[in-house]
């Protein structure tokens, strides 16, 4: 069939900010503070001849053994999830990912592009402050908050009967130049929806040594994950890295991983295993980077800096 398909749309930008210089504070190390707005919209509306449902899926959002690993999986949700959530997951669109790519404007793949009409606005904060010794301050993003929403002027069309969807939020706290506050997510508002929430937090030594702690809730999944992860260095050249995700929501093990890494005078080598206890899969990799890749901006590997990293 040939198809035929066009978009057009407009998009805006208007940011304000305030400097107040007599902000100070030893407790929260603020040395002044810079406060960034930047409100944007974005409306898209694009329209084709042929359905995305008539064509074939061609362009795949995931490579060949994810995407094979879905399809296997997905008429089986209702064994696994259970109750409503699991027969929804399995046969309800709200859960498509080509469709969610569509409403969410993924266009970088062709089976991303169908008739669609959507307005986003969003609202991006920055609080900047200054920190070092002085005479030698930089400037940091001491807090940083984003929210932005989509609206559907089509909405039994493009987004199931609702106006409003994808309510998202990305928040991140620099409490010291090494320890770290973050908090993300996104919504959809209705009974039903997606919810997705992250909370953590991290801490880094001066000798590169780094810790996470992290909780993420999927809803409807009933998905309740904790994530640990420790970067340790063992030397100057040796560090190793070990993560593990236990979801409490199922009472699974997702994954457990471990990296041996060598920083030497040319090359960074890492060698890592992997376990993954929900389908029995055990993985292994080896991974060789020229440290001159640290001038392109690759500066850490298995999050460890690379030799020559700013």
């Amino acid at each position: 069939q040939g198809r035929i398909y066009g978009a057009a749309g407009s998009r805006m930008s208007v940011p304000i900010s305030r400097l107040y210089t007599d902000a100070d504070s030893e407790i929260f190390n603020l040395h002044g503070l810079y406060h960034k707005i930047t409100f944007g919209g974005n409306y898209y509306y694009s329209k084709t001849n042929i359905h995305y449902t008539d064509l074939p899926f061609i362009d795949r959002l995931n490579d060949d053994a994810m995407d094979q690993g879905y399809r296997n999986m997905k008429p089986f949700e209702p064994m696994y999830i259970g109750g409503a959530a699991g027969t929804a997951l399995a046969t309800s669109p709200v859960f498509d990912p080509q469709l969610y790519a569509i409403r969410q404007l993924i266009d970088n793949r062709v089976d991303t592009l169908d008739q669609v009409q959507v307005a986003q606005v969003a609202i991006r904060q920055r609080l900047q402050t200054k920190r070092g010794f002085p005479g030698a301050e930089h400037i940091v993003d001491w807090f940083s908050f984003d929210v932005s929403a989509s609206f559907f002027p089509d909405k039994d069309r493009d987004n199931f009967g609702h106006t409003t969807s994808f309510l998202e939020y990305d928040g991140l706290w620099n409490v010291g130049d090494r320890t770290a506050l973050s908090a993300s997510g996104w919504i959809e508002p209705y009974a039903g929806g997606s919810r997705v929430n992250t909370v953590g937090t991290a801490l880094g030594r001066p000798d590169g040594t780094n810790f996470y702690v992290g909780y993420r809730q999927i809803d409807p999944l009933n998905s309740k994950a904790v994530t640990a992860a420790v970067n340790y260095q063992l030397s100057r050249r040796y560090a190793l890295g070990l993560t593990t995700t236990y979801d409490f929501g199922t009472n699974t093990a997702l994954s457990n991983t471990i990296n041996f890494i060598r920083v030497g005078t040319d090359l960074t080598l890492s060698l890592g295993f992997t376990y993954n206890a929900i389908v029995n899969n055990f993985g292994a990799q080896l991974i060789i980077v020229p440290n001159l890749a640290a001038l392109f901006g690759v500066n850490r590997l298995g999050g460890v800096p690379m030799l020559g990293a700013r």
